[in-house]
Protein backbone atom coordinates (compact mmCIF):
# COMPACT_ATOMS: atom_id res chain seq x y z
CA UNK A 1 0.00 0.00 0.00
CA UNK A 2 2.81 2.34 0.51
CA UNK A 3 4.60 1.83 -2.71
CA UNK A 4 1.26 2.38 -4.49
CA UNK A 5 0.85 5.92 -2.42
CA UNK A 6 4.50 6.81 -3.61
CA UNK A 7 3.87 5.97 -7.01
CA UNK A 8 0.62 7.91 -6.82
CA UNK A 9 2.49 11.00 -5.65
CA UNK A 10 5.11 10.27 -8.30
CA UNK A 11 2.87 10.88 -11.24
CA UNK A 12 0.81 13.73 -9.83
CA UNK A 13 4.31 15.65 -9.23
CA UNK A 14 5.84 15.17 -12.77
CA UNK A 15 3.70 16.69 -15.29
CA UNK A 16 4.86 19.82 -13.51
CA UNK A 17 8.88 18.84 -13.58
CA UNK A 18 8.47 17.84 -17.20
CA UNK A 19 6.01 20.67 -18.11
CA UNK A 20 8.16 23.28 -16.75
CA UNK A 21 10.71 25.75 -19.03
CA UNK A 22 13.85 27.71 -19.11
CA UNK A 23 12.96 31.16 -17.91
CA UNK A 24 14.50 33.75 -19.59
CA UNK A 25 14.02 37.86 -20.08
CA UNK A 26 15.12 39.36 -23.50
CA UNK A 27 14.42 42.67 -25.34
CA UNK A 28 14.23 43.29 -29.21
CA UNK A 29 14.34 46.84 -31.04
CA UNK A 30 13.16 47.99 -34.09
CA UNK A 31 13.35 51.10 -35.69
CA UNK A 32 9.76 53.12 -36.22
CA UNK A 33 8.89 55.78 -38.71
CA UNK A 34 5.81 58.06 -37.70
CA UNK A 35 2.28 56.53 -38.41
CA UNK A 36 4.17 52.62 -38.51
CA UNK A 37 4.88 52.37 -34.83
CA UNK A 38 2.07 49.17 -34.60
CA UNK A 39 4.53 47.86 -37.00
CA UNK A 40 7.83 48.66 -35.34
CA UNK A 41 6.11 47.36 -32.39
CA UNK A 42 5.68 43.87 -33.85
CA UNK A 43 9.21 43.50 -35.29
CA UNK A 44 10.36 44.78 -31.44
CA UNK A 45 8.47 42.11 -30.50
CA UNK A 46 9.47 39.19 -32.60
CA UNK A 47 12.90 40.27 -32.39
CA UNK A 48 12.37 39.83 -28.15
CA UNK A 49 10.96 36.35 -28.77
CA UNK A 50 14.02 35.45 -30.95
CA UNK A 51 16.50 36.90 -28.66
CA UNK A 52 14.47 34.63 -25.81
CA UNK A 53 14.74 31.62 -27.87
CA UNK A 54 18.46 32.22 -28.52
CA UNK A 55 19.46 32.82 -24.79
CA UNK A 56 17.70 29.61 -23.93
CA UNK A 57 19.82 27.88 -26.47
CA UNK A 58 23.18 29.27 -25.36
CA UNK A 59 22.47 28.18 -22.10
CA UNK A 60 21.07 25.03 -22.23
CA UNK A 61 22.40 23.09 -25.54
CA UNK A 62 26.08 22.39 -25.10
CA UNK A 63 26.66 20.41 -28.70
CA UNK A 64 28.76 22.55 -31.09
CA UNK A 65 26.94 20.49 -34.00
CA UNK A 66 23.85 21.43 -32.73
CA UNK A 67 24.74 24.68 -32.03
CA UNK A 68 26.16 25.38 -35.78
CA UNK A 69 23.21 23.63 -37.23
CA UNK A 70 20.80 26.09 -34.95
CA UNK A 71 22.50 28.87 -36.87
CA UNK A 72 21.80 27.18 -40.12
CA UNK A 73 18.29 26.55 -39.60
CA UNK A 74 17.36 29.90 -37.45
CA UNK A 75 14.52 30.75 -39.98
CA UNK A 76 12.97 27.62 -39.30
CA UNK A 77 13.21 27.67 -35.64
CA UNK A 78 11.89 30.97 -35.58
CA UNK A 79 8.96 30.32 -37.60
CA UNK A 80 7.25 28.29 -34.97
CA UNK A 81 9.00 31.03 -31.79
CA UNK A 82 5.11 31.36 -30.37
CA UNK A 83 5.26 27.76 -29.93
CA UNK A 84 8.33 27.40 -27.43
CA UNK A 85 7.59 30.26 -25.56
CA UNK A 86 5.02 29.65 -22.48
CA UNK A 87 3.53 32.33 -19.87
CA UNK A 88 4.83 34.93 -22.26
CA UNK A 89 3.98 38.65 -20.34
CA UNK A 90 5.53 41.82 -21.76
CA UNK A 91 7.93 43.30 -18.89
CA UNK A 92 8.45 46.95 -20.91
CA UNK A 93 7.67 48.58 -23.91
CA UNK A 94 8.68 52.53 -25.31
CA UNK A 95 9.64 54.32 -27.90
CA UNK A 96 13.45 56.06 -27.56
CA UNK A 97 14.65 58.97 -28.66
CA UNK A 98 17.01 57.32 -31.14
CA UNK A 99 14.11 56.21 -33.79
CA UNK A 100 13.42 52.76 -31.88
CA UNK A 101 11.12 51.06 -29.97
CA UNK A 102 12.09 48.27 -27.45
CA UNK A 103 10.05 45.93 -26.05
CA UNK A 104 10.89 43.56 -22.84
CA UNK A 105 9.61 40.20 -22.48
CA UNK A 106 9.54 37.67 -20.20
CA UNK A 107 8.63 33.72 -21.03
CA UNK A 108 9.47 30.52 -20.07
CA UNK A 109 11.20 28.70 -23.27
CA UNK A 110 10.17 25.01 -23.55
CA UNK A 111 13.32 23.33 -23.99
CA UNK A 112 12.08 19.56 -24.85
CA UNK A 113 10.27 20.66 -27.36
CA UNK A 114 13.07 22.81 -28.98
CA UNK A 115 15.70 20.91 -28.90
CA UNK A 116 13.54 17.26 -30.98
CA UNK A 117 12.83 20.35 -33.49
CA UNK A 118 16.62 21.28 -33.33
CA UNK A 119 17.46 17.29 -33.94
CA UNK A 120 14.89 17.50 -36.62
CA UNK A 121 16.59 20.14 -38.40
CA UNK A 122 20.13 18.62 -37.95
CA UNK A 123 18.72 15.35 -39.74
CA UNK A 124 17.19 17.59 -43.01
CA UNK A 125 20.43 19.42 -43.04
CA UNK A 126 21.85 16.07 -43.23
CA UNK A 127 19.39 14.90 -46.00
CA UNK A 128 20.55 17.85 -47.83
CA UNK A 129 24.18 17.64 -47.84
CA UNK A 130 23.46 14.36 -49.37
CA UNK A 131 20.37 13.99 -51.29
CA UNK A 132 18.77 11.12 -51.66
CA UNK A 133 17.75 9.36 -55.22
CA UNK A 134 15.81 6.45 -56.43
CA UNK A 135 16.68 5.26 -59.76
CA UNK A 136 13.35 3.64 -61.66
CA UNK A 137 13.04 2.70 -64.76
CA UNK A 138 9.38 3.57 -67.16
CA UNK A 139 7.03 1.12 -66.90
CA UNK A 140 6.14 1.71 -70.22
CA UNK A 141 9.93 0.99 -71.77
CA UNK A 142 9.77 -1.46 -74.36
CA UNK A 143 11.15 -4.96 -72.68
CA UNK A 144 13.32 -5.60 -75.61
CA UNK A 145 15.39 -2.15 -73.74
CA UNK A 146 15.12 -3.10 -70.50
CA UNK A 147 19.06 -4.50 -70.30
CA UNK A 148 20.21 -1.58 -71.66
CA UNK A 149 18.08 0.95 -69.71
CA UNK A 150 19.39 -1.42 -66.05
CA UNK A 151 22.89 -0.76 -67.56
CA UNK A 152 22.22 3.52 -68.46
CA UNK A 153 20.65 3.60 -64.46
CA UNK A 154 23.35 1.72 -62.97
CA UNK A 155 25.72 4.17 -64.88
CA UNK A 156 23.90 7.41 -64.07
CA UNK A 157 23.52 6.19 -60.38
CA UNK A 158 27.62 5.73 -60.00
CA UNK A 159 28.00 9.24 -61.47
CA UNK A 160 25.46 10.74 -59.44
CA UNK A 161 27.26 8.93 -56.06
CA UNK A 162 30.06 10.37 -57.80
CA UNK A 163 28.53 13.82 -56.80
CA UNK A 164 27.70 13.32 -53.61
CA UNK A 165 23.95 12.11 -53.65
CA UNK A 166 22.93 8.82 -51.82
CA UNK A 167 21.43 6.45 -54.49
CA UNK A 168 18.99 3.94 -53.45
CA UNK A 169 17.30 0.49 -55.37
CA UNK A 170 13.48 1.93 -55.85
CA UNK A 171 12.23 -1.94 -55.48
CA UNK A 172 14.19 -2.16 -52.21
CA UNK A 173 13.73 1.13 -50.45
CA UNK A 174 10.93 2.63 -48.89
CA UNK A 175 10.09 5.18 -51.26
CA UNK A 176 7.71 6.80 -48.67
CA UNK A 177 10.65 8.12 -46.82
CA UNK A 178 11.87 11.39 -47.60
CA UNK A 179 14.07 11.65 -51.39
CA UNK A 180 13.06 12.07 -55.11
CA UNK A 181 12.30 9.37 -57.67
CA UNK A 182 14.40 9.98 -61.09
CA UNK A 183 12.30 7.80 -63.62
CA UNK A 184 14.11 6.79 -66.76
CA UNK A 185 12.70 6.50 -69.85
CA UNK A 186 14.66 5.11 -73.05
CA UNK A 187 13.15 4.67 -77.19
CA UNK A 188 14.85 4.09 -80.22
CA UNK A 189 13.57 4.73 -83.57
CA UNK A 190 15.34 3.56 -86.70
CA UNK A 191 15.08 4.35 -90.43
CA UNK A 192 16.60 2.94 -93.38
CA UNK A 193 18.19 4.96 -96.22
CA UNK A 194 20.76 4.31 -99.05
CA UNK A 195 23.55 6.51 -99.82
CA UNK A 196 25.71 5.78 -103.24
CA UNK A 197 24.67 2.28 -103.03
CA UNK A 198 25.19 1.68 -99.55
CA UNK A 199 22.12 0.43 -97.00
CA UNK A 200 22.47 2.56 -94.01
CA UNK A 201 20.35 2.38 -90.62
CA UNK A 202 20.13 5.37 -88.74
CA UNK A 203 18.98 5.00 -85.08
CA UNK A 204 17.51 7.62 -83.14
CA UNK A 205 18.11 7.43 -79.18
CA UNK A 206 16.18 9.08 -77.13
CA UNK A 207 16.61 9.49 -73.33
CA UNK A 208 14.13 11.04 -70.59
CA UNK A 209 14.62 11.67 -67.05
CA UNK A 210 11.68 12.42 -64.94
CA UNK A 211 12.43 13.45 -61.18
CA UNK A 212 8.96 12.73 -58.91
CA UNK A 213 7.96 12.87 -55.37
CA UNK A 214 7.33 9.30 -54.12
CA UNK A 215 4.11 8.38 -54.27
CA UNK A 216 3.16 10.65 -56.91
CA UNK A 217 2.63 10.99 -60.09
CA UNK A 218 3.44 14.77 -60.57
CA UNK A 219 6.71 15.49 -62.24
CA UNK A 220 8.36 18.21 -60.86
CA UNK A 221 11.25 18.24 -63.03
CA UNK A 222 12.95 16.64 -66.19
CA UNK A 223 15.86 16.57 -68.47
CA UNK A 224 15.97 14.65 -72.13
CA UNK A 225 18.69 14.39 -74.82
CA UNK A 226 18.48 12.57 -77.97
CA UNK A 227 21.52 11.31 -80.66
CA UNK A 228 21.55 9.73 -83.92
CA UNK A 229 23.67 7.14 -84.63
CA UNK A 230 24.23 4.51 -87.64
CA UNK A 231 24.80 1.11 -87.03
CA UNK A 232 23.70 -2.47 -87.53
CA UNK A 233 22.97 -3.92 -84.11
CA UNK A 234 20.14 -1.98 -82.51
CA UNK A 235 21.35 -2.71 -79.09
CA UNK A 236 25.16 -2.22 -79.28
CA UNK A 237 23.44 1.50 -80.97
CA UNK A 238 21.04 2.10 -78.36
CA UNK A 239 23.75 1.15 -75.13
CA UNK A 240 26.51 3.75 -77.05
CA UNK A 241 23.23 6.28 -77.66
CA UNK A 242 22.15 6.27 -74.14
CA UNK A 243 25.55 6.55 -72.86
CA UNK A 244 25.98 9.84 -74.79
CA UNK A 245 22.67 11.37 -73.97
CA UNK A 246 23.82 10.62 -69.87
CA UNK A 247 26.63 12.81 -70.78
CA UNK A 248 24.42 15.07 -72.25
CA UNK A 249 21.49 15.83 -70.01
CA UNK A 250 24.00 15.70 -66.86
CA UNK A 251 24.69 18.92 -65.93
CA UNK A 252 20.54 19.86 -66.54
CA UNK A 253 19.82 16.86 -64.40
CA UNK A 254 22.32 17.58 -61.28
CA UNK A 255 20.81 21.16 -61.15
CA UNK A 256 17.32 20.18 -61.21
CA UNK A 257 17.86 17.44 -58.47
CA UNK A 258 19.88 19.57 -56.10
CA UNK A 259 16.81 21.99 -56.88
CA UNK A 260 14.14 20.30 -56.74
CA UNK A 261 15.39 18.85 -53.43
CA UNK A 262 15.51 21.65 -51.70
CA UNK A 263 12.68 23.00 -52.31
CA UNK A 264 11.03 19.71 -50.62
CA UNK A 265 12.83 20.09 -47.65
CA UNK A 266 11.84 23.21 -47.28
CA UNK A 267 8.56 24.23 -48.91
CA UNK A 268 5.17 24.31 -47.57
CA UNK A 269 2.30 22.51 -48.20
CA UNK A 270 -1.80 22.27 -47.71
CA UNK A 271 -3.26 19.52 -46.22
CA UNK A 272 -6.73 18.99 -46.34
CA UNK A 273 -7.75 16.61 -43.64
CA UNK A 274 -11.24 15.41 -42.73
CA UNK A 275 -12.21 14.37 -39.36
CA UNK A 276 -15.43 12.68 -39.26
CA UNK A 277 -18.29 12.22 -36.09
CA UNK A 278 -17.32 15.46 -34.61
CA UNK A 279 -19.91 15.94 -31.95
CA UNK A 280 -19.58 19.43 -31.12
CA UNK A 281 -17.57 22.92 -32.12
CA UNK A 282 -15.53 22.26 -28.93
CA UNK A 283 -14.72 19.02 -29.89
CA UNK A 284 -13.41 20.10 -33.24
CA UNK A 285 -11.35 22.88 -31.76
CA UNK A 286 -9.75 20.70 -29.36
CA UNK A 287 -9.15 18.64 -32.33
CA UNK A 288 -7.63 21.53 -33.86
CA UNK A 289 -5.53 22.49 -31.20
CA UNK A 290 -4.16 18.97 -30.91
CA UNK A 291 -2.80 19.34 -34.83
CA UNK A 292 -1.83 22.57 -34.72
CA UNK A 293 0.54 21.86 -31.89
CA UNK A 294 2.17 19.16 -34.04
CA UNK A 295 1.97 20.89 -37.47
CA UNK A 296 5.80 22.31 -38.45
CA UNK A 297 4.56 25.69 -38.90
CA UNK A 298 2.14 26.03 -36.25
CA UNK A 299 -1.02 26.48 -38.37
CA UNK A 300 -4.16 25.19 -38.59
CA UNK A 301 -7.78 26.18 -39.56
CA UNK A 302 -10.30 24.25 -37.96
CA UNK A 303 -14.06 24.64 -40.34
CA UNK A 304 -17.01 22.63 -38.99
CA UNK A 305 -19.67 21.65 -41.04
Amino acid sequence: MKRVATLLCLLLVLPVIVSAGEKVTATGVSFFEEGRVAIAREKALDEAKRAAIEQAVGTRIESRTVIENFQVSRDQVFSHATGYLKNMEIVSEQKTDLGTYEVEISAEVEIAALVNDLDRFKKILGWQKNPRVSILLDSDLDKAYVPVARKTASRLGRRLKSEGFRVFDAAAADTSGMGLILRLGLEIASSESTYQGVNLTLHEISLRTDVLRPGQGEILATASAVKSLLGSNKLKVLDKGAKQCVDSVWKTLRRQLTKTWEKELYSQRQIDLVVQNITSHAEAEEVGAILKSDASDGRCAVAQF
